[in-house]
């Protein structure tokens, strides 16, 4: 049974990305371009969602069974969901001309700007690849030399002592090396894992602290992570002029800022998780918006910097080309979703199928 609260907590990560990239039509109007922080926000929302649902497969089965087995069945399940498809495009992109550099077949192409040009919003992807890696197997080391009982007190706090790490890191990577926000410090691989860890933490809550869990209240939560959002927009918007050259030289607004809106998010889907929408009139679109997120994603920005190429600024002409940009990256998104996504998830689900993640996994779609 699939969770609406999750399919809609996907469904506003996608959009914010779509509504950061649509300015892409609009340059003429430069007091648009602090939209692009919804860009931010939306893969952030992806990072932490996609740690609530990956964490309590980690837990079910790297924590509770560890064996290598179970690792590279854990392997084999995620990279049948989230490679198959970016090669694909990567192909595309190299048919198309692009230039192409090896790293974006291993997913280091963070590193190079020249590189991750060839295909700029697998950034976070690479993030999440390079995190499904380690982590997992991070834990795995861990919990095989662990036998005793309490897993869920160590579990807890070795993710949170994982959490510090990786803040402290991007603090001293930023005090020492002076890095900019956008390449430097919001694609780097190893100082963005804490968001992913953030959504792991909340889910080993929700698997071994269940009657605390039960008692979190989503209006409080809503309350919270809608309040706590509005305040790190408004201090992006405002006191680093809506991202300009000002975040650059910022400590927070390239370290903590980070924190805060990954904090305020699981929140967010913690709070769309445990709310009912069995009676959500409109529940369908969710599910096709969530479901088509991972095709939206990988498709949408090639497509708009394409068909940008013939925009001549004037405003129903830029209003008429994001609609039709729109309209081919869903389709195109569908199609690839169900004659593409699908049958590699089919053939995912025979061939590694695991009764014990079967909840879980229903949910599984998430991917950037």
């Amino acid at each position: 049974m699939r969770n609406i609260g999750l399919d809609i907590a996907r469904s506003i990560a996608i959009i914010m990305v779509l509504i950061s990239h649509s300015r892409f039509y609009f340059v003429q109007y430069t007091d648009l371009q602090w939209l692009s922080f919804n860009g931010f926000l939306g893969v952030e929302l992806f990072f932490v969602l996609s740690g609530f649902l990956i964490g309590g497969i980690i837990i079910k089965e790297i924590v509770e069974k560890p064996s290598l087995s179970n690792l590279l069945t854990f392997y084999k399940r995620r990279w049948f969901r989230t490679l198959p498809l970016y090669f694909l495009m990567v192909v595309i992109l190299i048919i198309l001309g692009k230039p192409f550099h090896w790293t974006n077949l291993f997913f280091i192409q963070n590193f190079n700007f020249q590189h991750l040009e060839f295909f700029p919003v697998s950034w976070s992807l690479s993030v999440e690849e390079w995190f499904y890696l380690l982590i997992p197997l991070f834990f795995l080391l861990i919990f095989s030399v662990i036998k005793i009982e309490g897993k869920r007190k160590i579990f807890i706090s070795i993710t949170l002592m994982l959490i510090l790490l990786f803040n402290y890191l991007r603090y001293f990577t930023v005090i020492n090396y002076n890095l900019e926000w956008g390449y430097g410090i919001r694609n780097h691989i190893f100082l963005r894992m804490d968001s992913i860890l953030l959504g792991v933490l909340f889910a080993g809550i929700k698997v071994y602290y269940k009657e605390f869990y039960n008692k979190l209240k989503p209006l409080y939560l809503y309350f919270v992570s809608i309040i706590g959002t509005i305040i790190c927009i408004c201090y992006y918007v405002f006191a680093l002029d809506g991202g300009k050259e000002i975040i650059n030289s910022s400590v927070f607004g390239r370290t903590f800022l980070f924190s805060f809106i990954s904090l305020f998010f699981v929140l967010f889907v913690v709070a769309l998780e445990k709310t009912n929408f069995s009676n959500l009139k409109f529940g369908k679109i969710f599910v096709f918006i969530s479901t088509t997120s991972y095709s939206v994603y990988l498709v949408h920005h090639e497509l708009f910097m394409y068909s940008f190429k013939f925009n001549d600024k004037s405003i129903l002409w830029s209003w008429f080309l994001l609609s039709v940009s729109l309209i081919l990256t869903y389709v195109i998104s569908y199609i690839l979703y169900k004659y593409y996504e699908k049958p590699f998830m089919n053939l995912r689900d025979k061939k590694w199928f695991r009764r014990s993640d079967n909840i879980q996994l229903k949910q599984e779609h998430s991917n950037v």
